[in-house]
């Protein structure tokens, strides 16, 4: 079983509704997952280069990072990312509007197995919906994935997170 069928398999048995298999937009480019930086940043090879991806529409709580602690339930957000993405998987990276962020970084809706990585992140309760730069591409689904989360009780709605969110 592969680790996105181990993670949707989990979601399901938690009450969430996971999307599976479906179709990838035409308009994405394939990529090579290198590392997960966090719970909503990765590195990938994009045609031969190193370039980092900045998933759109979902806002992980932050690793602890230049002497700041990390928000609640970072670890579990990056671990979830890991497990979805791992290095040497192939992705699809999808754009929307703006391509790129003020830090040069990619913004995009990546598919692994058909699947909108995004969402799975909002599904688990791990990563919350945000907009960059007026895009909104896959904002409905990160939406509806975080409904289900909410309705579920997993991840920052788990009352045992004890999450300040």
């Amino acid at each position: 079983m592969t680790p996105l069928a181990v993670v949707l398999a989990a979601a399901a048995l938690a009450g969430c509704t996971p999307t599976t298999g479906g179709a990838v937009p035409d308009d994405g480019e394939r990529a090579v997952v290198e590392w997960v930086y966090d719970g909503d940043t990765i590195r990938v090879d994009l045609a031969g280069e190193s370039t980092r991806v900045r998933l759109l529409n979902v806002d992980a709580p932050e690793e602890p990072r230049d002497g700041q602690p990390g928000e609640c339930l970072a670890a579990e957000a990056t671990a979830l990312l890991i497990n979805l993405l791992p290095e040497g998987g192939e992705v699809v990276l999808v754009y929307d509007d703006v391509e790129r962020d003020r830090y040069g970084r990619l913004l995009a809706g990546v598919y692994a197995d058909g699947v909108l990585v995004n969402a799975e992140l909002a599904r688990a309760g791990l990563a919350r919906p945000v907009v960059f730069d007026g895009n909104v591409r896959f904002l409905d689904e990160v939406e509806d994935a975080l409904a289900e989360a909410e309705a579920a009780g997993v991840g920052m709605f788990d009352p045992a997170a004890d999450c300040p969110f």
